[in-house]
């Protein structure tokens, strides 16, 4: 079965359907992932709106987005690597931080390779208030309407899955994977 990931930022895959992944991978599927932006903003955006832990962040501090960039894209393919993912099957779009909004005709165009014969896409959230989830959200439902991919299936992650309907939730076992997604999680240094 081929799954495609849909992580709107460096760390998304891991918090939203991490322990998945490792299943998924660990059953020998053909999983790719797609990381739509390159977590440049995070440092700016966490001092602006005061969401930083400063003390956390500070030999990040005097990076600019550029170096903010670097360092996250290759968090994620550290990342990536550690669940087990081959290189051809991890693919970075590079998308700026809070600008994938105005890239949704790009991201799709991009992204319809990597989903040609696809079964399952995972993405974030419709509802999701992030504007880099919401157009990753839109990215990869019009690439599989393009494709017409009908029998695809979509798995939503949800940051609160408080908000959803009983009757909309699925129950993916984990259990097994948690302390290799708690070692995983720990490579994003970025992520504070």
């Amino acid at each position: 079965m081929k799954i495609v990931i849909f992580a709107p930022h460096p760390d998304d895959e891991v918090y939203g359907c991490g322990g998945s992944i490792l299943k998924w991978i660990d059953e020998g599927h053909d999983v790719h992932i797609i990381y739509v932006t390159d977590n440049r903003a995070l440092i700016s955006w966490g001092l602006k709106e005061d969401e930083l832990i400063e003390e956390e962040a500070k030999q990040f501090l005097n990076l600019d987005e550029d170096e903010i960039a670097e360092i996250g894209l290759k968090e994620a393919e550290d990342v990536a690597k550690a669940f087990g993912f081959v290189k051809s099957k991890v693919h970075l779009l590079k998308f700026h931080d809070q600008d994938s909004i105005n890239q949704i005709e790009l991201g799709i165009s991009l992204s319809k390779e990597f989903l040609k014969n696809t079964d399952i896409i995972v993405i974030p959230s419709y509802t999701d208030s992030h504007p880099d989830h919401h157009a990753t959200h839109l990215i990869a439902k019009r690439v599989a309407k393009e494709l017409e991919l009908k029998d695809v299936e979509f798995y939503v992650f949800y940051m609160n899955t408080m908000n959803v309907p009983k009757e909309k939730r699925g129950i993916i076992r984990i259990a097994e994977y948690r302390e290799k997604l708690y070692e995983i999680m720990s490579l994003y240094k970025t992520q504070l």
